[in-house]
């Protein structure tokens, strides 16, 4: 029964497994050295990158909010957009696949969030 857009009862359940149906991905195991060196490195990278944000988030913050960060190679980017920060970062450390972006809220203080019914 639908209410107001509102998927209620059975038909709730059948849009779930359906959607449940849809979302298919398969695990593999990696057995190659070479793939698995790689992994880590990566892994290694992003590593770096998140503790250099940490040690360095205080100095970082003041003029990234209300805008997106970025952190490759331990150097922190800031732009209006994603892909103006991305760019920036793959410029400046082409080597670094382990870029990571994100959005710095602009407002200092609590975030509410409540359901809406």
């Amino acid at each position: 029964m639908e209410r107001g857009g509102k998927v209620f009862g059975f038909e709730r359940l059948k849009a779930w497994r359906e959607a449940m149906d849809e979302t298919k991905f398969t695990i593999e195991e990696v057995c190659d050295s070479n793939e698995i060196a790689r992994f880590r490195a990566h892994d290694d990278r992003a590593r770096r990158n998140g503790d250099w944000l940490q040690a360095h988030w205080d100095k970082v913050l003041p003029q990234a909010r209300g805008r997106f960060l970025a952190v490759a190679g331990q150097e922190a980017f800031i732009a209006d957009s994603p892909e103006e920060v991305g760019a920036m970062a793959a410029t400046a450390h082409p080597e670094d696949d382990a870029v990571l972006v994100q959005y710095v809220r602009p407002a200092l203080g609590p975030r509410i969030s409540a359901h809406r019914w």
